[in-house]
C-alpha cells in the first residue's frame, strides 16, 4: 500500500518538506467546486507546487454542485482550466467528489431530491469527459453512496476511491481514505489519510517508450552539472517539473539516444521531478533530483 493525504485549502498553508520527511508518497489535492474558475481551490496552486517540488505523485479532486449534466460538464471544462498547466505532471487521478453536500445544493436549488439516474449521469458527464482529455479518473464515494446512489455500471467505469473507515476496504476501490482525523508532520490540524492500492506512477513509467539511465532519487550539488542519457525511437522531451531547481539542455541525439545536460541551479534543499514524454504521451515523472550540500 502507498501512503497519501487529501488536502484543500482548508488545511492551510502546508509545508510539503516535512510532509515529505514523514513518508507521505502521493497527493490527492482539491482543485476547486462548482462550475466557474472563481471557485479554483484557493490553495491549489501552492499545493500542487509544493507537493510535486519535493516528489510526491499528486492527482486532483473536484468537488460537485452539479445540478444537471450539462453542469457536470461545465464543472469539468473549469476543471481542466485549472489543471491543465499540469497535465504533464500529474500522475495520480482527476477525481469526481459528489455527496453528501452535493445533493444538500441540489434540494437548495431545485427544492427536491437528485434521483439516483441524474446523479450517475452528472457523474458520467464529468469523468468521461475528463477520460477523452487522457486523463486518469476516479470517482469519490463512501459505502452508503456507493450501495445507494451510484449504479454498479458507473462504479466498474472509473477507479473508486473509497472513503471507509473501518479498517480494510468493504468494497472493491483502488484509493481508499482510512480516516480525517490524521497527523501530518507540516499540516496544522487533522488531515484526511488515504492509500492507493494502485502504483499510479510506476504504472505510467512502465507504460512510456521513453527508457533512461537515471531514474529513483538522484542528488546534486550546487553547480554540478550531470548528463542522462534517454532512449526512444523518436525525439523525447524532458523536463523539471519546478522552475529555478535544475536547468536542463538538450545536447545531441545519437541514433535513438539522446543526452541532456543538467545544471544544479536551485538552493541547497529544494528538489524536483524530472519528467519524459515520448510525442503523444503524456508527461512521466522518471526521477526526483535533489539540490544538497554534500553526498
Amino acid at each position: 500500500m502507498i501512503k497519501g493525504i487529501d488536502v484543500s485549502k482548508h488545511n492551510g498553508a502546508i509545508d510539503w518538506a516535512k510532509v515529505d520527511a514523514a513518508g507521505i508518497d502521493f497527493a490527492l489535492i482539491r482543485a476547486g467546486y462548482g462550475n466557474d474558475i472563481s471557485q479554483k481551490d484557493l490553495q491549489f496552486e501552492a499545493n500542487i507546487k509544493g507537493a510535486l517540488a519535493h516528489g510526491l505523485d499528486v492527482g486532483v479532486y473536484w468537488f460537485s454542485y452539479a445540478v444537471s449534466a450539462t453542469d457536470a460538464q461545465k464543472e469539468a471544462d473549469v476543471c481542466r482550466q485549472v489543471i491543465n498547466p499540469y497535465k504533464d505532471k500529474i500522475t495520480y487521478p482527476v477525481a469526481y467528489d459528489y455527496e453528501y453536500g452535493s445533493v444538500d445544493y441540489y434540494k437548495k436549488i431545485k427544492g427536491a431530491t437528485p434521483t439516483n439516474a441524474l446523479i450517475n449521469q452528472m457523474t458520467s458527464a464529468f469523468l468521461d469527459s475528463m477520460k477523452t482529455d487522457n486523463w486518469q479518473t476516479a470517482l469519490y464515494t463512501n459505502l452508503d453512496y456507493a450501495k445507494n446512489k451510484f449504479v454498479p455500471a458507473t462504479l466498474a467505469n472509473y477507479d473508486i476511491w473509497l472513503a471507509d473507515y473501518s479498517g480494510g476496504p468493504d468494497i472493491q476501490c483502488v484509493i481508499q481514505q482510512t480516516g480525517s482525523t490524521g497527523a501530518v508532520p507540516g499540516i496544522t490540524g487533522k488531515v484526511d489519510m488515504d492509500v492507493s492500492f494502485k502504483d499510479y506512477a510506476a504504472l505510467s513509467v512502465a507504460e512510456t517508450a521513453v527508457k533512461i539511465d537515471t531514474t529513483g532519487t538522484f542528488n546534486m550539488l550546487p553547480g554540478e552539472i550531470y548528463t542522462i542519457k534517454t532512449s526512444c525511437d523518436k525525439v523525447p522531451k524532458l523536463w523539471a517539473a519546478t522552475d529555478g531547481v535544475v536547468k536542463i539542455m538538450h545536447c545531441r541525439r545519437n541514433g535513438n539516444n539522446d543526452f541532456w545536460h543538467v545544471f544544479a541551479v536551485g538552493k541547497v534543499g529544494s528538489g524536483t521531478g524530472v519528467f519524459t514524454a515520448a510525442p503523444s504521451e503524456q508527461g512521466l515523472k522518471q526521477l526526483i533530483i535533489n539540490v544538497v550540500n554534500k553526498k
